[in-house]
């Protein structure tokens, strides 16, 4: 559905020309939330230039032509986000998302478009994004750059209209899904030298960030992840997602 009226926002996060809009669109065959500038072309969540003030936003939400708003992060701004994928069911939270809820209750959270799961901005900062980690039947992940948060203003459970600081927090959970990463290192011997679709991801990303802790070049990269994409993944994705990826990783640097 087509959103015309734009959602309050909360001080903290209108302050920032961190704004766009998206759409539902069909991509490679599934549904997708695309961003878009308040121009009409396609946003960029790693070019700041593509992200601006929350005013032009609802200016463009306003037309018709767009889902809702969407707020991006980017490195310096001192944000994490923490994306709970499917852990509400007829409204009430599932038990594996419980204990994060608790510790993050104090600063703002949504739900998503769908209904189905939970959105949460906090002051903090971590060392690299973590893709998706599945917990139980839902999935959890963290950014600190490079992506772009959904915003529907439909406060959870009445959870403050303020960013609060959970930079101990944000530490201690990235350490914990990393710790549990590990175990399964995606660079781990593959059964039938195929990558699951569902972890071909989280794997070209820990690739890449691999290749970059080692000084290999952009290109280098690229060139890697495009191979291991086309010739071991089950269900090779377009070659602009891997582009995507090799960018997403630069703010890394040195292996940070």
């Amino acid at each position: 559905m087509t959103v015309t009226t734009a959602p309050v926002v909360l001080d903290d996060l209108a302050e920032l020309d961190r704004w766009a809009v998206w759409r539902r669109e069909i991509v490679d065959g599934r549904e997708a939330k695309v961003p878009y500038r308040v121009t009409g072309y396609r946003a960029d969540d790693t070019n700041p230039r593509h992200w601006g003030q929350l005013e032009h936003a609802v200016k463009a939400l306003q037309t018709g032509r767009y889902t809702g708003l969407a707020f991006a992060f980017f490195l310096g701004d001192g944000l994490v986000g923490l994306d709970l994928d499917d852990c509400l069911s007829a409204g009430e939270l599932k038990p594996w998302a419980r204990g994060i809820v608790e510790r993050f209750s104090d600063t703002y959270m949504e739900i998503s478009p769908s209904g189905n799961g939970i959105k949460i901005w906090a002051r903090g900062k971590l060392a690299a994004n973590v893709p998706k980690v599945r917990i139980a039947d839902g999935g959890l992940e963290l950014y600190t750059h490079s992506r772009y948060f959904t915003y529907t203003g439909r406060v959870f459970r009445g959870a403050p209209l303020e960013v609060e600081d959970h930079a101990t927090d944000a530490i201690a959970l990235y350490d914990h899904l990393m710790a549990g990463r590990k175990k399964t290192w995606p660079l781990q011997p593959l059964q039938g030298g195929r990558i699951p679709h569902g972890q071909q991801h989280s794997t070209l990303v820990s690739i890449a960030g691999t290749l970059r802790a080692r000084r290999v070049c952009d290109e280098a990269i690229l060139d890697c992840l495009l191979a291991i994409n086309a010739h071991q993944c089950e269900r090779p994705g377009p070659p602009e997602n891997i582009a995507r990826i090799v960018r997403s990783t630069r703010a890394w640097g040195g292996g940070a």
